[in-house]
Parts: C-alpha cells; sequence; structure tokens
C-alpha cells in the first residue's frame, strides 16, 4: 500500500506537470495530439526518475529498465492519446477535461505494468522479505 501511495504522489506531479505542458502547448497553438505526445514525453523522464529512485527503490542501472519504462509509458502514451482522441473527436469534450479522464485511464494500466514487468524483481525481492 505504501507503494501504491508513494506511486500516486510521483503521478500527481507528473500528471501537473504534463497538463501543464499541455496547456501551454495548446495555448501556443500547437495541436492537440501533438501537445499530448510531447507533455506526455516530459512527464516520462519526471516519472522514470522519482519511480526508480524513490517508488520502486531500484538500485540496478541496467539500460533494460529503462527500456521496459519506456515501452510501457509508450503503451500508456499511446492508450492515452486513443482516449483523448476518442473523447474529443466522438464525445465531444472539450481537449482539457478529455486530457484529464485520458490520463486517470492511464494511470493504472502505468503502474501496474511497472510495478509487474519493468520494476519486478526489487519489487518481487522486497516483498519476500516482509
Amino acid at each position: 500500500m505504501k507503494r501504491l501511495i508513494k506511486f500516486g504522489l510521483v503521478g500527481v506531479v507528473n500528471t501537473l506537470i504534463s497538463i501543464g505542458c499541455y496547456i501551454l502547448f495548446v495555448k501556443l497553438g500547437m495541436h492537440y495530439i501533438l501537445a499530448n505526445i510531447l507533455s506526455y514525453l516530459i512527464g516520462l523522464l519526471n516519472s522514470y526518475y522519482w519511480n526508480k529512485k524513490w517508488v520502486f527503490e531500484f538500485k540496478e542501472t541496467r539500460l533494460s529498465v529503462f527500456g521496459k519504462f519506456t515501452i510501457v509509458n509508450l503503451a500508456v502514451l499511446s492508450f492515452n492519446t486513443l482516449v483523448l482522441f476518442l473523447c474529443v473527436n466522438k464525445l465531444g469534450l472539450n481537449q482539457y477535461i478529455s486530457q484529464l479522464i485520458a490520463t486517470v485511464f492511464g494511470m493504472g494500466i502505468n503502474f501496474f505494468l511497472n510495478k509487474n514487468w519493468t520494476f519486478e524483481s526489487k519489487v518481487k525481492n522486497k516483498n519476500q522479505l516482509h
């Protein structure tokens, strides 16, 4: 439960960064899909650092961990972008509300995949100690 709370806190900060960038990019005239992708990638770097160091306390420095993290986040980004597109173009919702909806859906998938795949060895070892 402690790890889920930490993940949630990192997620809130990351979401604020991503949504802040998204709003800025859209206000500057960028297409909302491109704004979504760029703001998500900016958030990805912040998320990787804090999830690795603080949430999952993963000490290994293998490049494969960043690769897994990137794969997970690209999958979540794809899902997020699809939900965003559907909310805006099929449901006629506001771009900003649609972004919030897409983010909420993606957060659960992100936690599950990072916990069970990206940082799995550390999480399993830690669970065996308790």
